[in-house]
């Protein structure tokens, strides 16, 4: 987790879109997530090479800014923790993603409890992947990364005056995704370029009045990224080509869930 000291600063100053504020000049929120993770490797006949899901926790939190009908929001994600491995051979693999995303937005439609947001931005993703070696599979570290462009519609509608449900949707570009391969082999280490293919992430929230100033949350979600194939590079021991390498395609499917609070 080399991300772990950096991460945590920026943590204590912004963070995801979990939950709408409050109608507030300024508003925040701080969540604990669980993130239930489900990511599948597939060769180019469509044969699957190998997949990783687990129950990973972690943490949202997130600023917003508003202004009559303008808003903009910046939000912080991170997970980290062990999943099952299931490929040439089962074994575990350690996951720490970080998912940071700015946007800004308008009202475009409010009447009485009811309101229309539309948005755009740009995030970064940034995921360690480590897969043990066991005694007939030799181990790796990824790190793969990249920015998005994000655009989206998000729907609250309060049927009380302490309750408020919405529902958000976005559409999530990666913008020239890479990845960095660490071999526990004697390999050289080996950076490829990924295929650029657009993702959604759906989210709903239930968001309920404790008192004048806060509010408890509960946000289910789904996120679906999709990742194309590397082309095929040589692959290089001590500087000496032995062989190709490449990254096959991939998609992940997360489901989640935030609880936390809203001030």
């Amino acid at each position: 987790m080399r991300w772990c000291v950096p991460a945590f600063i920026c943590l204590l100053f912004q963070g995801p879109v979990s939950a709408d504020p409050v109608d507030k000049p300024v508003a925040g929120w701080v969540a604990f997530s669980v993130l239930d993770f489900d990511y599948t490797e597939t060769f180019d006949d469509g044969s699957v090479a190998d997949t990783e899901n687990g129950l990973i926790p972690g943490v949202n939190l997130g600023l917003s800014l508003s202004q009559d009908r303008l808003f903009a929001e910046t939000a912080l994600s991170a997970w980290s923790g062990n999943v099952g491995y299931h490929g040439p051979a089962d074994t575990v693999t350690g996951e720490d993603l970080l998912d940071w995303s700015l946007l800004a937005g308008a009202k475009v439609y409010r009447h009485t409890s009811t309101a229309v947001d539309v948005y755009a931005g740009a995030g970064y993703r940034y995921w360690e992947r480590g897969i043990r070696s066991t005694a007939t599979l030799s181990g790796l570290f990824e790190t793969y990364d990249w920015w998005y462009g994000l655009l989206g519609v998000r729907l609250q509608h309060g049927p009380r005056e302490s309750i408020r449900l919405g529902a958000d949707i976005r559409l999530l570009r990666p913008v020239d995704p890479g990845i960095e391969v660490e071999f526990a082999s004697r390999f050289d280490d080996k950076e490829l370029d990924l295929g650029e293919k657009t993702g959604v992430r759906v989210a709903l929230s239930l968001e309920n009045r404790l008192d004048d100033r806060f509010r408890y949350f509960i946000s289910p979600w789904f996120e679906f990224w999709e990742l194309g194939r590397s082309r095929t590079e040589p692959l290089l021991q001590d500087g000496i080509i032995v062989g190709t390498v490449f990254e096959p395609m991939s998609e992940t499917r997360n489901f989640g869930v935030n609880i936390g609070l809203v001030w």
